[in-house]
């Protein structure tokens, strides 16, 4: 075994645990965000859903579409950040 073989093998080493990119998340705490979220998101889309022509209702349209808002900038914006700590 020639000594360029041995650094080949050590260098691949080094490099394959350079590659990881992450260790994982809690299965526990991705189920508890997604429940939480999506509950948000579906209680909007339900308080939106409460409007009718016969008594429209801008606050509680707005209500409802400011839970979806907020709901989808927690998914995609913090939830991220929180979890690549």
């Amino acid at each position: 075994m020639s000594n360029q073989h041995v650094a080949d093998e050590t260098r691949a080493r080094t490099h394959a645990d350079e590659n990881v990119t992450s260790k994982g998340n809690s299965v526990v705490l991705s189920v508890v965000l997604f429940v939480v979220l999506f509950g948000l998101f579906a209680g909007g889309l339900y308080v939106m859903g409460l409007t009718s022509m016969q008594n429209p209702s801008i606050g509680l349209f707005t209500g409802g579409l400011g839970m979806c808002m907020v709901a989808l900038y927690c998914t995609f914006d913090l939830v991220p950040r929180f979890l690549n700590k």
